[in-house]
C-alpha cells in the first residue's frame, strides 16, 4: 500500500530537508491515515512498525497502537526514538494527546533538562489545549516557557513561544 502511493518528489524533498530514514515513501498525512483506517488497532503490529526505519511505518505505528494499552513508560521509550521534530509531533498528535495521563506526562517532560524532551512536553500541552482536553495547572509550564523562550535551542524556543501564545488565550 505504501509503495503504491509513493511520491518520489516529496520523498526527495524530505530527505534533502534532513528527514533521513532508511525508507521514505513521501506520503502525506492524509494518505497515511487512509491506510491506517484499513487496520484494527493492534499493539503487536504497531510495535513492529515502530522498529522499522521507514517514515510512514513509524507514523502508522502511532495511529495503530491501541490507546488503552500504551503505557507512560512506552511514551518515554517512543519519545527517545523520535529523532526528528516531525516524528515527535506525529507521536503527540496521533497518540499521546488521547491518553488519560497526557497532562501529567507533558508536565513531566517540560521539567526535563533535555531540550528535545521539553520541546515534546510543550508540543503535547499545545495538543491538549487545541483539542480542548483536560489540562493541568498551566502556570508552572508558562513560567518555564518564559525562560525557554530565550533558549539557544531554536526548536525549544519556537515551541515555548507557540505554547505561551496559545496558553494565554485559554
Amino acid at each position: 500500500m505504501l509503495r503504491l502511493r509513493m511520491n518520489g518528489v516529496a520523498s526527495t524533498i524530505m530527505r534533502n530537508s534532513g528527514l533521513n530514514y532508511k525508507l521514505n515513501f513521501g506520503l502525506d498525512a492524509m494518505s497515511i491515515r487512509e491506510i491506517a483506517k484499513r487496520f484494527e488497532p493492534n499493539a503487536n503490529l504497531a510495535k513492529h512498525l515502530w522498529t522499522e526505519n521507514a517514515r510512514e511505518c513509524k507514523i502508522l505505528a502511532t495511529l495503530l497502537y491501541p490507546k488503552t494499552e500504551f503505557t507512560s513508560e512506552k511514551a518515554d521509550l517512543w519519545l527517545s526514538d523520535c529523532f526528528n521534530q516531525e516524528l515527535m509531533e506525529q507521536l503527540c498528535f496521533n497518540l499521546l494527546q488521547h491518553l488519560y495521563y497526557a497532562p501529567e506526562k507533558a508536565m513531566e517532560w517540560i521539567n526535563n533538562e533535555i531540550p528535545e524532551i521539553r520541546t515534546a512536553g510543550y508540543t503535547l500541552l499545545l495538543r491538549l489545549i487545541i483539542g480542548k482536553r483536560k489540562l493541568p495547572e498551566l502556570s508552572p509550564a508558562m513560567e518555564l516557557a518564559e525562560t525557554d523562550f530565550f533558549s539557544d535551542n531554536f526548536r525549544l524556543q519556537q515551541t515555548a513561544e507557540r505554547f505561551l501564545k496559545r496558553a494565554k488565550i485559554v
